[in-house]
């Protein structure tokens, strides 16, 4: 049972939080999924944080046994990475997660660095190796994501002038 001050507290400290000038009414995760069992355990959650007005946003959290940032823990982010890579659908409560690589992901070899990138306001990266980034959507919303759209057309399209998806 997840402490729902504990966690409210945890998401308005975050600096991915876009509404600090807002009052938070309840904290509450509403689906979760086990990405991988055993140890190091991570599970995928999806939280909704209320505000007094009636309106909601929802977060993204990677946890483990540790808290509620999985991310920060190297280990768990090459295995977030490997999990990726080797692709597969998990079920949830409400929802299913799929879990799925793209070319240039899978070049064989195990990644060892593995540093968070501190600049980024709503989002969460991780660089690995220097080579591949890992970039976690901590708000999410409906819809497409335009960002993700993009880079994957200019990428398909063989764009050389930015980063590859």
């Amino acid at each position: 049972m997840i402490d729902e001050q504990a966690l409210i507290r945890f998401v308005t400290e975050q600096r991915w939080f876009g509404s600090k000038t807002r009052q938070v009414a309840h904290g509450s995760v509403v689906d979760s999924v086990v990405l991988r069992e055993g140890e190091p355990r991570l599970e995928l959650q999806l939280v909704e944080i209320r505000f007094d007005t009636g309106t909601h946003e929802t977060y993204q959290l990677l946890v483990d046994d540790g808290g509620f940032d999985a991310l920060a823990d190297p280990r768990q982010a090459r295995e977030l990475v490997r999990l990726i890579r080797s692709g597969g659908r998990r079920e949830g409560g409400e929802g299913n997660v799929e879990l799925a690589s793209i070319d240039g992901l899978s070049f064989g070899r195990e990644l060892s660095a593995a540093r968070p990138i501190g600049g980024e306001q709503s989002n969460s990266s991780i660089v690995f190796d220097d080579e591949l980034i890992l970039k976690v959507f901590r708000r999410l919303e409906a819809g497409i994501n335009p960002e993700l759209e993009l880079l994957r057309f200019l990428t398909e399209r063989g764009f050389e002038n930015i980063a590859r998806l």
